[in-house]
């Protein structure tokens, strides 16, 4: 990422936080992401490739564009293509190659394998966020969703020890973060988490529109952006705005997470010294979501390939701790990144074990320091 472009897009998003809280519609937190670009895999057991082997996504785009669309959140940062481009339908981390021939492509389940594979593949050469998971009430309604309105394809369901979670990802766009819908066996709270999703697409109306008729729909914002409760409550956040190499693209495709903290300036220093992440501040202003009217400050985090999360500090302060949120980072060294991560202040939920969810990638579980999960994968 250029210092430039940072600095651009750090005033277009000034601009448009100004112009989402002139909106007569009710008031959203708004946050935009930065470029993203989906990292080729060569295959069902190759890793996303990391910054290094790829080529930049974004441009910084004309002062005017910026400041018309990109709002709140993620910014600044293009996101590595990855060495191959575009290509067919890819395999994710502990995934099969989504099937071509009516299997996982057209919404049936691939179940995770329960034998572990013979080859262990190569870990990234950078970090990068590869997936933001989301705990969810109903399984079906909420894949029912995301498949016919963000138009995501299943890839597999994986069996955990505690949830069952389903991955999807957009395959048209090739592009973006998987999606990880999370069903808890306890059957915890899973409505209004201060949490949401940043999706870029070029027909946000469209989008819209087409939520509009699921339960839990709220509109918060249609300007710049649209921004509206999906499944949950959870707010979904689309603009044509935030991936300048997207958009022509009209399928949608995830490019951040954002989630409430309960201490900004504690959380802040932990994603940018403990993991690495790059950050920038994104504003204060007036929000509203299925938890009710507030103020927010946020702040992005992200590393130079992948998709980013927004940090968001509430006033009055929302609940923050345990909630059914995670976020799947590959590193290319899982156990020098936990031990940087607990020097931070995080905890350590998982050893390091090799695991069939991710293809028998090493795995490690966290948590961050208000308890979201972070799995960190080589």
């Amino acid at each position: 990422m250029y210092a430039g472009q940072r600095n651009l897009l750090v005033m277009a998003l000034a601009l448009a936080s100004v112009a989402s809280c002139t909106d007569t519609s009710e008031t959203g937190n708004v946050a935009g992401a930065p470029g993203l670009t989906a990292p080729e895999m060569a295959g069902s057991s190759a890793p996303i490739a990391g910054a290094s082997a790829g080529t930049a996504a974004g441009a910084a785009g004309t002062t005017a564009g910026a400041a018309g669309g990109m709002t709140g959140g993620m910014t600044g940062g293009m996101i590595a293509a990855g060495a191959g481009g575009d290509g067919m339908p890819q395999a994710g981390a502990g995934g099969m190659v989504p099937t071509m021939d009516g299997g996982a492509a057209d919404g049936a389940v691939e179940p995770v394998d329960s034998g572990i594979p013979l080859e262990i593949p190569e870990p990234v050469t950078e970090p990068l966020a590869w997936g933001f998971g989301l705990g969810v009430t109903d399984m079906p309604a909420a894949v029912e969703f995301y498949t016919k309105v963000m138009e995501l394809t299943v890839e597999k369901e994986v069996v955990r020890a505690d949830r069952t979670e389903t991955i999807l990802y957009a395959v048209e766009a090739q592009r973006g973060a998987r999606l990880i819908l999370m069903k808890f066996n306890d059957g915890r709270e899973t409505r209004k988490i201060t949490a949401k999703l940043v999706w870029q697409s070029s027909s946000a109306s469209a989008i819209n529109r087409a939520a509009s008729s699921y339960p839990d729909y709220v509109s918060r914002i249609s300007f710049p952006v649209v921004q509206f409760d999906g499944p949950d409550t959870y707010i979904q956040e689309v603009g044509g705005i935030f991936d300048t190499e997207g958009g022509s693209i009209a399928v949608p495709y995830l490019v951040a997470l954002g989630f409430s903290v309960s201490d900004l300036a504690a959380s802040r220093s932990f994603y940018s010294m403990g993991l690495g992440m790059e950050e920038a501040s994104v504003g204060t202003f007036p929000v509203t979501d299925a938890t009710g009217s507030g103020t927010i400050t946020e702040y992005s985090e992200r590393h130079p390939a992948g998709a980013g999360i927004v940090l968001q500090d509430w006033s009055p302060e929302r609940n923050s701790k345990d909630n059914p949120v995670k976020v799947v980072l590959f590193v290319p060294d899982a156990q020098a990144t936990a031990d940087a991560l607990v020097a931070a202040g995080g905890t350590i939920v998982e050893p390091a074990t090799r695991t069939p969810v991710y293809d028998n990638r090493l795995l490690i579980v966290a948590k961050d320091l208000d308890g979201y999960l972070i799995e960190l994968v080589q």
